[in-house]
């Protein structure tokens, strides 16, 4: 039997204008599908690249949503390991800006039942994403020293977190007016505006770190990041903010990140540093245990309080346009959620 969703739907490119609600008729699940009623929607940077029609794979028209927490509904054929009414999350790309939607059974992974929606969600894209790259690609030893850029934002601010758990000593790189953010999280702050990024985490971390994670790429990943390692460290790449900032495509930005890529091997090589790219939609459809695991793990943190992303802003699902323009604007800190 048929139902009615509600969602934010984009049927061309452009400014947040092109959100529009719009009811719509929701089939049964189908086959090794569930349907979901949404509790909350995260807002994520990607849904902003889509919307501006940069997003490699998506096209208008087009309901955004990178990820969910919500209940099922009901079931489809072949569906086994979930029941009606039980939480879930999931990791989807699109779709989720609705108040209901059937999702893939697979991409689905229980939700722990104590806390609000907002902060369980904040958990998906975010901690998924922030897990993965400091357990699974990047390690560090108790005692020894990271670099995170943007330490101030949703991914930032969780591999804070997982860091100070880890007894990992943790440089945030932020603007000087989210400086209390960054130490409240356990990171020792850096005005990437006033100072050296990497000449000061070298200094701090008495000869380099051990990791970078950086969301913005181009010169900034040579420049900021390996320039920051010490011997047998490595340089995460999991963005290319610096080519899209603002949601809009800076050609002139592209093309300093083409050739920021060329890396010398030799260079590499003598000083056992590593560069590894990431991306949390490929390791979910390559790797789909890993996938369940973490997000798993990062839920149940989470639920245990060992973890509490900082939910900067929550809004209703009808101002979607309005919780992208202020993701957008950069000046909050922390995840940004829709509730239906």
């Amino acid at each position: 039997m048929s139902v009615t969703a509600f969602e934010m739907h984009m049927a061309r490119t452009g400014g947040v204008e092109v959100l529009t609600g719009r009811e719509v008729a929701l089939p049964p699940p189908g086959p090794g599908e569930a349907r979901v009623a949404i509790e909350a929607a995260g807002v994520a940077f990607a849904d902003i690249v889509m919307r501006t029609g940069l997003y490699p794979g998506v096209k208008a028209p087009v309901t955004p949503g990178y990820d969910f927490v919500g209940r099922i509904e009901a079931l489809g054929p072949d569906v086994q390991g979930f029941t009606v009414g039980q939480r879930v999350a999931a990791l989807t790309v699109t779709g989720s800006y609705a108040s209901r939607r059937n999702v893939e059974a697979r991409y689905l992974v229980a939700a722990p039942e104590g806390p609000p929606a907002e902060a369980l969600v904040a958990g998906v894209l975010n901690g998924l994403t922030a897990w993965q790259m400091f357990h699974r690609v990047a390690t560090a030893a108790p005692g020894e020293w990271i670099l995170v850029h943007g330490a101030a934002g949703g991914v930032g601010g969780l591999l804070l977190d997982l860091a100070r758990l880890a007894g990992v000593r943790a440089i945030g790189t932020a603007s000087a007016g989210k400086k209390a953010d960054v130490e409240a999280n356990g990171g020792v702050h850096v005005d990437y505006r006033a100072e050296a990024v990497a000449e000061r985490a070298r200094t701090l971390s008495g000869g380099g770190v051990v990791a970078a994670f950086d969301h913005v790429g181009g010169a900034h990943l040579k420049t900021a990041s390996m320039a920051a390692l010490r011997d047998g460290g490595t340089a995460v790449l999991y963005g290319g903010y610096d080519a899209t900032k603002g949601g809009k495509a800076r050609p002139a930005a592209m093309l300093k990140m083409l050739l920021a890529d060329r890396l010398s091997a030799l260079k590499l090589f003598s000083g056992s540093r590593g560069v590894v790219g990431y991306n949390v939609t490929s390791w979910r459809n390559a790797r789909p245990e890993p996938y369940r695991q973490d997000l798993a793990r990062v839920l149940s943190l989470i639920g245990e309080g060992a973890i509490r992303p900082k939910i900067a802003r929550v809004l209703p699902l009808d101002q979607a346009g309005q919780a992208q323009a202020l993701l957008q604007s950069a000046q909050l800190a922390g995840k940004i959620v829709l509730k239906p």
